[in-house]
């Protein structure tokens, strides 16, 4: 990929997601393979999936108005030249985000930003929270992945899609450009809210949870949202407290 004219604008692209708010084309949409996920949160919980995944939306979307920048779901109306952050439905942004962005991209000819990778999550499982330890107690060991699904933004260009696409396939292109292609921020301008909802949460892709781990990461998470986390920042408590507001709504069905 060539380096190429400074960006004219910030695009935030916001990838495939279903439509939560049909429950008929939600389940036509739905990967045969999570059906079996979706199935199992629905027999434990009262609020439905597709109505929680939509809730969850919404409260991205509200964080997405906050950002001035325009928020597209096809790749195709991003013009080219652009600098494009990538998203998924339930990420949240700072709302200076993209005038950080603008600015960065004034001052510097680079392909590609990236800047430090902020969650609010529960371990998905042992290893990820070993790993997720090892980095609290050695935060200079370097990330498992320099992009996350996130925390950084790309040109449009001939190529550039696919790794906004997948964190992992940019994570190896961003390790092995040109130095001046990339520049690297030191401000968090991003936040991934890994829900109970999420598909890496609930066992995908390797396998679907039980009934007992989900009622436990239930628990879990429902005390992460009412708790004040010390690397949330300012801008994104509101959307925590949100989140909160959700997992209170979300009720244990009795177990049969």
């Amino acid at each position: 990929m060539s380096v190429p004219e400074r960006p004219v604008a910030v695009h935030l692209w916001l990838r495939a997601t279903l439509d939560w708010s049909d429950e008929r084309a939600f389940h036509a949409q739905l990967n045969p393979r999570f059906a079996p996920a979706v199935q199992l949160w629905n027999e434990t919980f009262t609020l439905p999936f597709h109505r929680f995944r939509q809730r969850v939306r919404a409260i991205a979307a509200d964080n997405h108005r906050q950002l001035g920048v325009p928020v597209v779901d096809r790749w195709e109306l991003i013009p080219a030249g652009a600098l494009v952050l990538p998203s998924d439905d339930d990420d949240w942004f700072a709302p200076d985000a993209g005038e950080a962005l603008r600015g960065a991209a004034a001052t510097v000819d680079a392909v590609g930003f990236h800047w430090p990778s902020r969650w609010v999550e529960v371990p998905t499982n042992r290893l990820h929270a070993f790993y997720l330890f090892r980095r609290r107690v050695f935060p200079w060991l370097r990330p498992k992945f320099v992009c996350t699904t996130n925390n950084y933004a790309l040109v449009k260009r001939d190529g550039s899609e696919t790794l906004l696409r997948s964190h992992v396939r940019a994570s190896a292109w961003f390790d092995g450009c040109a130095p001046g292609d990339v520049a690297v921020l030191a401000q968090p301008l991003s936040i991934a809210n890994r829900t109970l909802a999420s598909q890496t949460t609930l066992g995908m892709p390797e396998r679907t949870i039980g009934r007992r781990e989900l009622v436990r990461k239930f628990h879990r998470y429902r005390r992460l949202y009412d708790a004040v986390l010390p690397s949330v920042p300012a801008w994104a408590r509101p959307y925590v407290s949100c989140m909160a507001d959700v997992m209170r709504e979300l009720e244990l069905r009795p177990e049969r």
